[in-house]
């Protein structure tokens, strides 16, 4: 773990939009397999209106809901992560993430900066608890939630329409401490800080 750049692990590092990334998201956003499982199909959208969505969500970005790239550490971009949702006053914040090419599948990348996000938002911004909601079409999705830890906390039958059919909504979720007692190497302890911040 990587204590001088917590948003930096031995695979991966976030970073904010660049110019350049719009390019990047327009080309993932191709891909229709990828949105239906995500969310829905949506209209094409030119580079442009990709580039003014972007633009537009840096300018709006007050709280805690953030957009980051996700790139290995030789610099290749390989997808995105944000947090949405963010609600301060009760601990609690939704996140979403996103490898554009599946040949990046598979190799710890998704799960390493979803650790990353989580560790940030738990140990730094107080936050208290992680929900998310995924359909039930994505069962890959599904089992990569649960392998990281979140816990099925109930299902909404029939909300989401894609492909001529409804399918149910299933929502999931890990508290701070439930993170602490998975992931206890990802805890920035007293020695490791007074490390970092001793002078040389």
């Amino acid at each position: 773990m990587n204590t001088k750049n917590l948003f930096e692990g031995k695979l991966v590092r976030l970073r904010a939009l660049q110019p350049g990334d719009e390019e990047i998201i327009f080309h993932q956003q191709q891909d229709a397999e990828i949105a239906r499982l995500d969310s829905y199909i949506g209209w094409p959208k030119s580079l442009a209106q990709v580039k003014d969505e972007l633009e537009k969500q840096d300018r709006k970005e007050q709280n805690d809901d953030r957009y980051l790239m996700i790139e290995t550490l030789d610099g290749k971009n390989i997808g995105g992560v944000n947090t949405q949702l963010s609600d301060p006053r009760n601990g609690v914040f939704s996140i979403g993430i996103g490898l554009g090419e599946r040949t990046e599948w598979g190799k710890g990348y998704a799960k390493e900066a979803m650790l990353i996000m989580l560790r940030y938002m738990f140990h730094e911004l107080r936050y208290q608890k992680c929900n998310i909601s995924v359909y039930d079409i994505n069962p890959r999705a599904l089992g990569f939630y649960r392998h990281l830890g979140f816990i099925d906390e109930g299902r909404l039958r029939r909300v989401y329409f894609s492909n001529d059919s409804y399918h149910d909504e299933v929502l999931l979720g890990i508290t701070r401490e439930e993170f602490n007692e998975i992931y206890p190497d990802w805890q920035v302890t007293l020695d490791e800080e007074e490390q970092f911040n001793r002078i040389p």
